[in-house]
């Protein structure tokens, strides 16, 4: 079942890059962008990197779902969810956009996943009123910070298509794991600058001035979800360490 489990995920993740392949150019670029003659074409996302690094994390992250989940609704529903993100990932990685269409799609599979929880086992989901509380909440926390960087720095420090991707992906969380999801996404995205900085530092190359936050947000909500038990556990063994 696990090498099962690898072998869904990688089809899906070349799935994934089969349909961001074809999806219309618009999707790719700003509302009032027109789009440049690669997104035109059906060959947006190439290259042997790509193919190496997407399927063996996709592979790792499906046999992780099924670790935790086995064979259930869970695991499905989870599977849908990340094959989103990984379109996700994909979308912001290359074209710092997020597509409306995906965070719609997210929201939807976010708002069955939390239902079916909630009626279920409410592993992550114990009050009705989780899910809402955690995508506005989230959503206006980013909007915030993104008001107080225009001040101070005067320029954006977030998109709005990660204002939409947060809540929506926050209501498979609910409150409090949004929390959680927050502060692994921040950490990844720490992570993932100073890596950027360092490699373009030795390849001598300029980085960019926006670096996607995208990737960290699914990052964050997918180990929330999946990695529930260790995560809970690990927050748990610092709580007891800092009363002890």
């Amino acid at each position: 079942m696990l090498l099962l489990s690898a072998i869904v995920g990688t089809a899906l993740f070349l799935a994934a890059v089969f349909v961001m392949n074809r999806v219309p150019a618009k999707w790719l670029c700003d509302y009032d962008e027109e789009p440049s003659e690669e997104l035109l074409t059906h060959n947006r996302f190439k290259g042997k990197t790509l193919y190496i690094c997407g399927t063996v994390i996709s592979a790792v992250a499906f046999v992780l779902i099924y670790l935790f989940y086995a064979m259930s609704i869970y695991t499905v529903l989870l599977m849908l969810i990340t094959f989103v993100i990984i379109m996700v990932i994909l979308a912001d990685g290359k074209y710092y956009i997020i597509p409306d269409e995906l965070a719609i799609i997210s929201a939807v599979l976010s708002l069955i996943f939390a239902c079916y929880d909630f009626f279920a086992e409410q592993y992550v989901i114990r009050t009705w009123y989780s899910p809402l509380i955690s995508s506005l909440g989230v959503g206006l926390l980013i909007i915030a910070v993104n008001f107080l960087t225009m001040l101070i720095a005067k320029k954006e420090g977030m998109g709005f298509g990660d204002v939409k991707l947060f809540a929506a992906l926050g209501v498979a969380t609910g409150f409090p794991n949004i929390l959680t999801a927050l502060f692994i996404s921040v950490i990844t995205a720490f992570v993932i600058i100073v890596a950027t900085l360092v490699i373009n530092a030795v390849r001598k190359k300029t980085t960019e001035q926006y670096i996607p936050f995208g990737p960290s947000i699914c990052i964050g909500v997918f180990a929330t979800l999946v990695l529930r038990e260790p995560i809970t556990y690990l927050i748990g063994l610092y709580v007891s360490l800092l009363a002890g």
